[in-house]
């Protein structure tokens, strides 16, 4: 009562709020009427709504409750039936003991009948099985299986009864076995009959595919059987004798070993027969499983049941198969090129157009589990690239020998048909071999191929400085002795040419094999390093060129600058002419190479013209004498420059060779001995420090000090303020000539004291 009091309050609530909402401006009460009206229909509303809501709750309880009788009514039932049901049960025991006698009856007659059943197969088991047996010897395959069938079911009907038997007979058991068992040599005999035929699969289903399908039809029979007893064990305990057959199983045995023996028998030759056995062995293995699995595909499949799945089952036959015997070809040992012939067909050939990948087959290779693991195929490519390294030394440590056999011969090398130029055939066979090898390994991968040019690589540069040592012991020797190598210059230009041509040589080969694209930086430096080791070894063995040649021009450079210099030629002309002697030989370096020889043979000439001037070996005591040597420099300058411009003009690309600017130098030092006023000496200082910014103090006092006229303390401080002032110039190209003049003692350190 208290909650329907408290709903009342709350309704008389909300209505005297909203009434109070609608009267609020004076114009509403106009409007009561029609208030009302409305509420009225509203609550008619809710009252017709409320009213269908009781009534429809009110029907389903009177439908629950009547499906409550009637529920009550059917368990009452079911309880007097159930006690009904109890009260006969009680009759049953009494009744078992009663028809044991019955039972026991129905056993025998059903052990009558079965015998009755099996008196025609017993009494004919030796006639049934010579039947069965002739009808394999004639092929008669299906015939045979339904007598065998036959004689096996009385068998087993028979033992089954006996194992029915309370009190079974072991006895009774061995000697039925003993009568039927000659059934058990039939099922065997035409097993072996199945496997000849399964053995011969692929031959026999393109002649009479019809054998194939008989011998299936068989197995899927005794598949069946063996399915029967497996269940019946489970029921009853019994197996017939010789279950379960397996001969599915059987079957794809047979059919693998069929494949071992076909992969087996396409390595017809060994190594010692035939020195390309594994070739021919990998081809003939290609030829079998193409045709072979193009066989199963088109022929096998309409024979064989399609839950044998036989294209899938061929090829993983076939793969492992293949696989167990690349592995064995391995375990016995690869020699030569056997590595990559094989990384090559499993890499390539089997799963490629070929084979596998062909459009008869077209069989997904990545389905399948490798030919060879990952640390085998690691290890091919491993001994193969180790192979490769131990020829590539062996190789080029022959080349090498070779090569230093031919600088102490008494034969001037060969000299190059449309270049002149002296060379061997060294760097062209070393790099043959290396892109024989570099093509040998892209019939693999990339990978291998990328790793057998950083390999070559490698040993070239080794071959390198094995090359570089020898070169200098053979200088080393000759300079020791002149007289016992003839040809020590023509052997030289052809280092020069051989050590510019393996640089060329490996551009293209990096051109031709390395991989567009990528960027390796540790690879990179690899190859520029092999670079620097012959573009050193080149610029190397031309000074040692020129160092033979400056050492018969000793004596001339170091009359230079003497007191009986002033009045002669010789020492210059000397000069020149030895150098055109040796030049007639220099013209068989390459034009590159003929071109580096001038420039460094200009400046070597010339440096070692500054360093006689400066070598204050005299004096020029006043200054008409000091005029007079500096225009005998220009004049031996420009005679310099002369011979340089007509060698010059020998080579055929001489852009890179400057005859001017070393005259240029040369001149401007014969400026400052003719300077008349000595207060003016600065200026042409300057002028040779703004020309050669690499000219020192110590330099420019020997220069200065040959002109007797000027004190020393005046060259002190003049050479002091030219250095200290001298004016920030730009990188030039130009070869630095003073660079590397040094003398014993120190001319400043004498005008200090």
């Amino acid at each position: 009562m208290s909650t329907m009091e408290e709903i009342e309050e709350e309704a008389k609530a909300a209505a005297e709020k909203m009434v109070t909402n609608m009267m609020q401006r004076p114009g509403q009460l106009e409007k009561v009427e029609q208030y009302k009206r409305r509420i009225t229909h509203k609550k008619a509303s809710i009252e017709a709504q409320l009213k269908s809501a009781v009534q429809g709750k009110l029907d389903g309880v009177s439908v629950g409750l009547r499906q409550l009788q009637e529920c009550l009514d059917d368990v009452q039932q079911i309880s007097s039936k159930m006690d009904e049901l109890e009260e006969l049960l009680k009759g049953v025991p009494p009744l078992v003991a009663s028809l044991q006698a019955v039972r026991e009856e129905d056993c025998r007659h059903s052990q009558y009948v079965t015998a009755m059943d099996s008196l025609k197969h017993i009494f004919t088991v030796p006639e049934s099985v010579a039947k069965a047996k002739q009808w394999i010897g004639e092929g008669k395959l299906l015939h045979a299986h339904q007598c065998l069938s036959d004689l096996e079911n009385s068998r087993d009907d028979l033992l089954y009864e006996l194992h029915r038997l309370p009190n079974q007979s072991s006895h009774d058991k061995i000697m039925l076995k003993a009568y039927f068992d000659d059934v058990q040599a039939v099922s065997e005999l035409l097993e072996k009959q199945i496997k000849l035929i399964l053995a011969r699969t692929l031959n026999t289903v393109r002649k009479e595919p019809t054998v194939i399908v008989t011998a299936l039809r068989i197995i899927e029979r005794e598949e069946k059987r063996d399915q029967m007893a497996l269940q019946q064990q489970d029921q009853s305990g019994f197996m017939p004798p010789g279950r379960p057959k397996n001969w599915r199983s059987m079957a794809f045995k047979v059919l693998e070993s069929a494949v071992t023996e076909r992969i087996e028998g396409t390595r017809v030759d060994e190594r010692e027969d035939n020195k390309l056995w594994l070739i021919r062995y990998l081809e003939l293995t290609r030829q079998l499983i193409l045709e072979d699995l193009r066989v199963v595909k088109t022929l096998c499949v309409p024979c064989f049941p399609p839950h044998y799945d036989i294209v899938n089952k061929y090829v993983d036959m076939y793969h492992n198969c293949l696989s167990s015997s690349m592995q064995d070809v391995v375990q016995n040992g690869l020699e030569g090129n056997e590595n990559v012939t094989l990384l090559s067909w499993i890499l390539n050939t089997y799963p490629g157009s070929e084979l596998m990948g062909s459009t008869e087959l077209n069989i997904d290779v990545l389905t399948l589990k490798p030919l060879l693991s990952k640390e085998i195929m690691q290890k091919l490519e491993d001994d193969y690239l180790q192979r490769m390294e131990l020829n590539y030394r062996e190789w080029m440590d022959k080349t090498f020998e070779a090569e230093r056999a031919e600088w102490g011969g008494e034969r001037s090398p060969e000299v190059e048909p449309h270049t002149s130029a002296f060379h061997t055939h060294a760097p062209v066979i070393i790099f043959q071999m290396i892109d024989q090898n570099l093509q040998v390994t892209e019939t693999i991968t990339k990978e291998i191929t990328f790793k057998a040019l950083l390999l070559s690589i490698d040993q070239v540069t080794r071959f390198g400085n094995m090359y570089r040592e020898g070169v200098i012991q053979f200088k080393n020797t000759h300079f020791a002795d002149r007289s016992r190598v003839v040809y020590f210059t023509h052997h030289m230009i052809t280092i020069v040419n051989n050590s510019e041509q393996m640089v060329r040589l490996a551009q293209q080969t990096q051109a031709r094999h390395w991989p567009p694209g990528r960027h390796d930086p540790a690879a990179e430096d690899k190859f520029n390093k092999m670079l620097a080791t012959f573009q050193n070894l080149r610029d190397e063995a031309a000074k040692f060129l020129l160092e033979e040649a400056f050492l018969d021009l000793e004596e001339h450079f170091n009359d230079l600058f003497t007191a009986k210099w002033l009045s002669t030629t010789i020492p210059v002309d000397t000069i020149c002419v030895t150098l055109q002697d040796y030049f007639l030989d220099y013209n068989h370096l390459r034009e590159k190479n003929f071109d580096y020889v001038i420039n460094e043979a200009q400046n070597l000439v010339y440096r070692k013209y500054i360093t006689a001037m400066l070598s204050k070996k005299v004096t020029f005591k006043g200054v008409e004498e000091a005029q007079q040597a500096a225009t005998k420099i220009v004049k031996e300058a420009n005679q310099i420059r002369a011979f340089f411009k007509k060698i010059k003009a020998q080579a055929i690309a001489a852009e890179g060779i400057n005859v001017d600017w070393p005259f240029e130098v040369i001149s401007t030092l014969a400026e400052v001995l003719r300077c008349q006023d000595i207060e003016m000496l600065s200026l042409d200082l300057h002028g040779v420090v703004d020309k050669c910014p690499e000219v020192t103090e110590e330099q420019l006092a020997r220069l200065v000090s040959l002109r007797g006229d000027v004190p020393r303390a005046h060259i002190r401080d003049t050479v002091a303020h030219v250095c200290a002032t001298k004016r920030p110039t730009r990188p030039s190209t130009n070869p630095p000539l003073f660079k590397n003049i040094t003398f014993n003692d120190r001319l400043l350190s004498h005008f200090t004291l």
